[in-house]
């Protein structure tokens, strides 16, 4: 599409529409730490990793250096025979935010 000198205009903003959509879709969605910590206990995460995410029988996972993507995959579809998978059906996208929130605190 051109404006009336003939330049065209369509990419641009196509393409910082495109940006735009990409870096949200790539950013960890705000977490509650509040609600984490409900949501951590609900869904029985204590009984493997302790009430605090440190002091259980399954890997610590308080203050892991791991991104955001990569702990939803781990939720979604851990490799471990032990820990079940968690489908959003199960549990949300902002659910799992919450929880990976409330870990993050020190």
């Amino acid at each position: 599409m051109k404006n009336r000198h003939g330049v065209t205009y369509l990419k641009p903003v196509l393409f910082l529409a495109i940006v735009s959509l990409l870096i949200v879709a790539c950013t960890t969605p705000k977490g509650n730490p509040a609600e984490g910590q409900r949501w951590f206990m609900m869904n029985n995460c204590f009984a493997c990793h302790g009430l605090n995410g440190d002091n259980g029988k399954g890997p610590v996972i308080r203050g892991i250096g791991i991104s955001f993507r990569s702990f939803i995959s781990t939720v979604r579809n851990a490799n471990s025979p032990i820990m079940p998978k968690f489908p959003e059906s199960k549990i949300t996208d902002q659910e799992v935010a919450d929880i990976y929130a409330w870990l993050q605190e020190k």
